[in-house]
């Protein structure tokens, strides 16, 4: 597929999405400040575009033509998205079993996709190889360039602080790998140590009850992270997303968690399809289902610990179609 070319003057910049007061979410579920901030209002819909623009700068900085990483939909579709817009290639890895994977969003801007037999986790190994031994860009998640995710996500915490002008008590984030998580906490820390806000919220980890090690690790008391064999996760179209064996940022969202005093829920996939409708119908927000276990566990909490804590939950969009 030929290249369109795209000058870099014309990127959407990803980040500075809206915090939305949740009022009609609030009378329904009977919270008292209940806010989203919506990620699905970056360029591809989702937060991966705040890495992606920095990886893909980082890459033309250091003369990479040819940017690698293995994905289930969402990243590819930002890296690729952003690789266009500076005239670089992206190879794509994607695991063929995967199904909600935006597969001709990411060759309409220009990508080779490579389907790749096994787990995203092999995924992972197998483009970080191909990147070595290419001379490619590696910005898979866990690679030598990952310091980019985490000071990328950070951003996320610096913008509720500035729009709420002050941290919640409560923040709830989707954890699939658990860099969004870990970044957000790194932000929220930062803010705390530099006294830009007084406290640092408690963060809840949501993901799917098909398998992730940081809910896991967290639910039986472990401080370290205890990953799962690959047969005892349980995938499916909505789920994927979160689904996860061996989490490259585990260890890192688990002491996040356990840091700030939080909490990790599972939830199950009814219960991701139940609150993304949820949300579309109270709020007109249209949110990826497996991001909606943020809202579906911070209910839970909020059930347990009180409806009056002040909250927000981070949601990803569906992406464009």
């Amino acid at each position: 597929m030929e290249m369109e070319e795209v000058s870099a003057q014309e990127e959407e910049p990803p980040g500075g999405t809206p915090l939305i007061r949740a009022s009609n979410m609030e009378k329904r579920l009977r919270l008292r400040k209940f806010f989203v901030k919506f990620e699905g209002a970056n360029p591809t819909g989702t937060q991966k575009d705040r890495i992606s623009l920095s990886h893909v700068r980082r890459a033309a900085l250091g003369g990479y033509d040819v940017l690698s990483l293995g994905t289930c939909g969402n990243y590819g579709a930002s890296v690729a998205y952003y690789s266009r817009i500076y005239g670089k290639r992206t190879v794509v890895g994607i695991p063929s079993a995967y199904t909600a994977c935006r597969r001709s969003e990411i060759e309409s801007y220009g990508a080779s996709i490579l389907g790749l037999e096994g787990t995203y986790e092999e995924a992972l190994g197998t483009m970080g190889d191909l990147a070595r031994d290419n001379n490619w860009y590696d910005c898979n998640p866990g690679s030598v360039n990952s310091d980019v995710d985490l000071s990328g996500y950070q951003t996320i915490a610096d913008e509720i602080i500035s729009q709420l002008g002050h941290a919640p008590e409560i923040v709830s984030v989707p954890v699939g790998n658990g860099t969004t998580l870990a970044g957000i906490f790194e932000g929220f820390r930062k803010a705390y140590q530099s006294g830009t806000t007084d406290r640092i919220p408690s963060i809840i980890g949501a993901s799917t009850s098909g398998g992730n090690p940081i809910v896991e690790s967290w639910k039986k008391g472990y401080r370290t992270i205890r990953n799962l064999r690959a047969d005892q996760i349980r995938e499916t179209g909505t789920n994927e997303p979160l689904i996860s064996y061996r989490p490259t940022n585990g260890q890192e969202a688990l002491t996040a968690i356990y840091q700030s005093r939080g909490y990790a829920e599972y939830v199950t996939d009814e219960e991701m399809l139940y609150y993304s409708r949820f949300v579309e119908q109270a709020e007109g927000i249209s949110a990826l289902p497996a991001s909606s276990s943020a809202i579906a566990s911070a209910v839970k909490v909020l059930g347990r610990i009180g409806n009056d804590r002040e909250c927000v939950i981070v949601l990803t969009g569906r992406g464009r179609t």
